[in-house]
């Protein structure tokens, strides 16, 4: 007897210090329930959205990534733009003139932390690495001022992105985050029955023994260039295209002899413009690139197997991307 009086004086504390436990669990878990039942994202898991409130529609909002402000103008939501970053290159027709009637800051890429101020935004579009001391500091800084925060999913460069990681999450976001769920659904639909008309030529191609080798390209100038590997989109769009991208690594910057490292079927050609406001033609970028002396003897070069393809519908990370798709893919079923 005395030795299970023992037995439960030894058993009942530890009972008592479990049930507690479990009710600290039980208290935590409701309480974190509540405060991200509420429209409250601390994080969103593809564009990375912080102090969202769901039940508010930014009215004010700041972009410093192009291709946010074109996704709010397919959107319908451009009214609330109260400052953009100049485009990158040259604006398309569909988009050009609304662009420019938006309020464009003077900073070509990312305004002052005063300037942002000045603006009184209750939402910051922008790219990852602009979240940075070097530029407008840590989100939370922004924040802890009542202001929304959103990064583009494009610009996080991690893992292999594609178009179902980074093109159609930021479609779905703004559509969240703005409260136009169906208009955004419709227009993602669309861009999804695209992606599938391309699938299906791809595969036909392949079907016949067709895959072709492919190098995608950049000139900065001065038979400098960078070849683009899986860390950008792109490469999963000439994979979609029924083409195989020979670069694995990311090679930025390098001279002639690193591109004749490689005999491509095709060179996707990813051209910038310049600042003179000129669009050059396709013919004229496959020119460019055949006046390279160190590159003329490249057999895809010779066969003038050359698909030019615009910097801004590669990377402004929305509905461009797909336009990308439908040249690089109309360029591989030419030949």
């Amino acid at each position: 007897m005395k030795g299970r009086a023992m037995d439960r004086r030894k058993v009942w504390p530890r009972f008592i210090r479990f049930v507690s436990a479990a009710m600290w669990i039980l208290i935590v878990g409701t309480v974190l329930l509540l405060a991200f039942g509420h429209g409250r994202f601390p994080s969103w898991e593809q564009g990375e959205a912080t102090n969202q409130d769901t039940s508010h529609r930014p009215q004010r909002v700041l972009v410093t990534y192009p291709g946010a402000t074109e996704l709010l103008i397919d959107l319908g939501e451009a009214h609330r733009i109260v400052g953009t970053v100049a485009p990158y290159g040259v604006e398309p027709p569909q988009y050009k003139r609304r662009y420019e009637a938006l309020p464009i800051i003077d900073a070509p890429y990312v305004p002052s932390r005063e300037d942002v101020l000045a603006l009184k935004p209750d939402m910051i579009i922008a790219w990852s690495h602009h979240f940075t001391p070097t530029y407008l500091g840590d989100e939370s800084n922004w924040q802890r001022r009542g202001i929304t925060t959103y990064v583009v999913p494009a610009t996080i460069r991690k893992g292999q992105p594609t178009v179902e990681s980074t093109v159609f999450p930021f479609i779905d976001d703004m559509g969240r985050i703005f409260g136009i769920e169906a208009k955004a659904a419709a227009y993602k639909k669309s861009l999804v029955n695209r992606v599938n008309a391309v699938l299906v030529n791809a595969e036909k191609r392949k079907t016949m023994g067709r895959e072709p080798t492919v190098l995608i390209l950049q000139a900065h100038g001065h038979s400098t260039y960078s070849l683009y590997g899986p860390i950008y989109v792109i490469d999963d769009i000439v994979k979609k295209a029924g083409g195989r991208n020979l670069v694995k690594h990311q090679l930025s910057q390098v001279g002639p002899e690193r591109v004749l490292g490689f005999d491509p079927d095709y060179i996707v050609y990813v051209y910038a413009g310049d600042t003179s406001g000129h669009v050059p033609t396709d013919e004229e970028m496959k020119a460019s690139l055949m006046a390279d002396e160190n590159l003329r003897h490249m057999r895809a070069v010779m066969n003038g197997h050359i698909i030019p393809v615009a910097f801004s519908d590669v990377n402004n990370g929305n509905g461009r991307t797909i336009t990308a798709l439908e040249t690089i893919n109309n360029g591989l079923s030419e030949y």
